[in-house]
Parts: structure tokens; C-alpha cells; sequence
């Protein structure tokens, strides 16, 4: 995505979760409230943040931001190639254009060693880290992180979890250079965006309406209704998830990074479904999704879902980020407890 989508997505996700949090329990009621009042004071920085790790980072040119899938075809990619067991959770999406079940249990290649799914598990624990080190060190410590550092870090995330949403960042083929697929599809999302928000460009932020999220231009509200953004919002409004729940990441999913595999599964399959296999490069690398009527029309019937599901990829994500150090915190103290009971069972014993 660009700059002004990853700002939208992070500002999207955090009305999401306030949305949801009137059906938590109790205990993720009060961490999402914690979580939104914090980040409430760093809205104006979600474009700065969210997009440094393009503009400062730049890893993207590592290999960091993907999660290259391909059919095998050589020898030694089928020799390699393995399948992806992860899958995403009930709540997404995107997953209703692979109709056929059969193509997520296929063996698939993947050449890049750095991967995006590891990128979204380090950044999670690097923040559980962050927010226990500020928990423990007392004010004006020299190395206690501050809450702008901790701000960054979550939008980093953000930024990489939306990525893994955007089909080309899935596909070994390469759809930005001749092709223009990759750069024409992010570029109609920010677009959309820009024709229907009050964003200041000089400022690089958006306006904020009564509930705190992004305003929408005057006059514009009845073309909205028909935008891939406002289609976006009512897949939203129509599902809800528990982050409660066990299976809340996905069958076979345990941590971030196994989520994001299930994510980059669906990702690489549905830009199958939008320029199949069979077109061949010399064909697809002429391609122009935004004037060819077919492609236009694809990537309209899937934006709201890649977007919905991305927005609450991120307001998950992000939740469950916040309370690693919550769980942490109880994981050792139950632990301390145990080892302090067999202790004390040993000396028992041994009297």
C-alpha cells in the first residue's frame, strides 16, 4: 500500500476496535479501552509512522514487506516447495474467492529467506518488550522507551500486517517493473481515499470527525456509499470476532508469524484469481488494470475485502500486541509460583 492507505488502515483499525469492544468480555473491554485512549494522541503521526518503513527502513527492498509464493516449476523449486498448513481465521474474507479448497493445500515455493511473517512476529515482541521495560523503569530513565517510540513501532507493525494483505506482495511474478499491476492497485486504493477524506496534504494528515476517526469530504457522502471504502466499512460492521477466543488467529496458528502465513496464503491465491497463471508475462507485463474494463472490475469486486480484512488484521493484531506483556507478566508469575511450590515440596520431602 502507499503512504496515505497504511495512515487510513491504522486510523480504520482503531475505530474498529472501539466499535467491537462493547461485546468483549470484561478484561479485553478494559485493555482495548487502555489501547485506544493511548493511541487517541498519536492520530496526526499515523502517516509519518506507518509509512517509515518504506521512506527510512526501506526494507522493502530486502525482501521484508513479501512472502513471495509460486507454483513450482523446476525440479529443485518442487524439491523444495512445501505446503502452507496455516489458515486464516473465520472472520476474513478473502479466503470466498479461492473456490476451489484444493489450491491452499497445494506445495508452494518460496525463494526469500527473509520473510514478511517473520518481520510482524519480531515487531510484535519488540513492543511487548518496550511496554514492559517503560512498566519497570522508573521516569527519566535513560533507557525506558517513551510512549512515541512505542506509537512508531505499533504503526511499523501495522504497516507490514496491511502489506501482507495486498496480493502481488504474496506472487513470485513480478507485477511492478515492466508490469504496473502492483503500483496501479496500491495507487487506486490512496486515490479512493484522497477523493473522499479530508486529508491535509502539507500537514500529511487527515481531519477528524465527532467519533475521532477520518472525516469525509462535504458533498461526497452519496458517491461514498457506492466507493470500495464503503463497502469496506459495511463488511466490517457486518462480522465481529472475539479476541478471546482460542482459534482467534486461524487453525494451526499460534503465534503473529504463523497468522501472517495464513494471510500471504490467500494473498498469493487471490492474485491468481486476478491475473491467473495462464496469462503469461509478455501479456501481463503490458497490462494496465485501470483502464482494461475485466481488471477494473476485479479489483473492485475485491478491494472492500482486501481492505476489511486488512483493517482488521491490524486491530486484531495490535490488541493482541498490547496484552503480550499483560500475559507475559502472568505467564512468570504463575511460573514463579510453581517452581517455588516444588521447592518447597523437595524440602518437605527431604526433612
Amino acid at each position: 500500500m502507499k503512504s496515505v492507505a497504511h495512515a487510513w488502515v491504522g486510523l480504520m483499525a482503531l475505530r474498529r476496535l472501539g466499535r467491537l469492544s462493547e461485546k468483549f468480555d470484561k478484561y479485553y473491554k478494559e485493555q482495548t479501552g487502555s489501547f485506544v485512549r493511548f493511541f487517541d494522541k498519536h492520530k496526526d503521526a499515523f502517516v509519518q509512522g506507518a509509512w517509515f518503513p518504506d521512506s527510512v527502513i526501506a526494507d522493502n527492498l530486502a525482501g521484508a514487506h513479501t512472502y513471495k509464493l509460486k507454483t513450482p516449476e523446476t525440479e529443485n523449486e518442487k524439491k523444495e516447495a512445501k505446503e502452507i498448513t496455516n489458515r486464516t481465521p473465520e472472520h476474513l474474507s478473502c479466503r470466498t474467492f479461492i473456490k476451489d479448497e484444493s489450491a491452499l493445500t497445494q506445495k508452494l515455493y518460496n525463494q526469500y529467506k527473509y520473510t514478511l511473517p517473520d518481520r510482524c512476529e519480531a515487531l510484535s515482541h519488540a513492543i511487548r518488550d518496550m511496554m514492559l521495560i517503560q512498566k519497570k523503569e522508573p521516569k527519566g530513565s535513560d533507557i525506558m522507551f517513551n510512549d512515541d517510540q512505542i506509537t512508531l513501532y505499533f504503526l511499523m507493525l501495522s504497516h507490514y500486517l496491511a502489506d501482507a494483505h495486498v496480493p502481488p506482495h504474496s506472487d513470485d511474478r513480478d507485477f511492478y517493473t515492466p508490469s504496473t499491476i502492483h503500483p496501479d492497485m496500491e495507487g487506486f486504493w490512496d486515490k479512493e481515499i484522497l477523493k473522499y477524506y479530508i486529508f491535509d496534504k502539507k500537514k500529511k494528515c487527515f481531519d477528524y470527525d465527532i467519533e475521532g476517526v477520518p472525516e469525509l469530504k462535504q458533498g461526497k457522502e452519496k458517491t461514498f456509499e457506492e466507493s470500495v471504502l464503503a463497502k469496506a466499512m459495511k463488511i466490517l460492521d457486518s462480522r465481529k470476532w472475539d479476541p478471546a477466543d482460542k482459534k482467534i488467529l486461524g487453525k494451526g496458528n499460534k503465534k503473529i508469524y504463523d497468522y501472517i502465513k495464513a494471510v500471504c496464503l490467500v494473498s498469493y491465491n487471490l492474485d491468481c484469481w486476478f491475473v491467473p497463471l495462464s496469462v503469461p508475462p509478455k501479456e501481463y507485463n503490458k497490462l494496465k488494470i485501470l483502464e482494461q474494463q475485466e481488471y477494473l472490475d476485479k479489483l473492485k469486486e475485491m478491494s472492500p475485502h482486501i481492505l476489511a480484512d486488512a483493517i482488521d488484521s491490524v486491530a486484531l493484531v495490535w490488541l493482541l500486541t498490547w496484552d503480550k506483556y499483560n500475559k507475559l507478566e502472568q505467564n512468570i508469575a504463575e511460573k514463579k509460583k510453581e517452581i517455588a511450590k516444588t521447592g518447597r515440596q523437595k524440602k518437605e520431602e527431604s526433612q
